[in-house]
């Protein structure tokens, strides 16, 4: 997303905190309803997540992004609209219906799991050039709590093909 993102590269991590606060775990109580409780409600009233609607435009509807600063959160738009040309691990399935698919699927289950967005260096091939889902996973070490784990694929604004190598000391 760095590349996408260029000079506002600093903001992506407080984007991605962003959808994970909105697909965050339900707390429990009536009073903090929120997180993927919330988001579950959304779908079911508005079907925001569409099979055939971008991703961007759902990320729009849910005013997803940065806020604050227009220019980053429109390139943060730009980055989910490029998602439909990256590949991702699910067969036959590119970046941005991979991730549309997979959200849908989880709305459509009894308790629908939390969503854990993530990011990951796409430089170097296999499954890091695209989108990476996986269903059921503990991204988080810290929480003992299941996810739909969505990784991102990003690289730095410079473009470089493969990752840089590790100095020797």
């Amino acid at each position: 997303m760095g590349f996408f993102m260029k000079e506002h590269d600093v903001y992506v991590g407080t984007m991605l905190d962003d959808l994970n606060v909105r697909f965050a775990p339900p707390h429990g109580s009536k009073d903090q309803f929120g997180g993927i409780e919330e988001m579950a409600a959304i779908q079911k009233e508005f079907g925001i997540f569409k099979e055939g609607r971008s991703l961007r435009t759902s990320a729009m509807a849910l005013h997803l992004g940065n806020g604050a600063n227009h220019e980053a959160k429109n390139r943060f738009y730009a980055y989910l609209a490029n998602l439909r040309r990256q590949k991702s691990n699910v067969k036959g399935q590119n970046g941005e219906a991979a991730i549309v698919k997979a959200l849908l699927k989880n709305f459509a289950a009894k308790k629908p799991l939390p969503v854990y967005f993530d990011f990951h260096d796409m430089r170097g091939g296999g499954d890091n050039a695209g989108v990476i889902i996986r269903e059921k996973d503990y991204p988080l070490f810290y929480m003992d709590q299941q996810y739909l784990w969505i990784s991102l694929p990003m690289q730095p604004r410079t473009g470089e093909a493969e990752p840089a190598k590790k100095k020797k000391k």
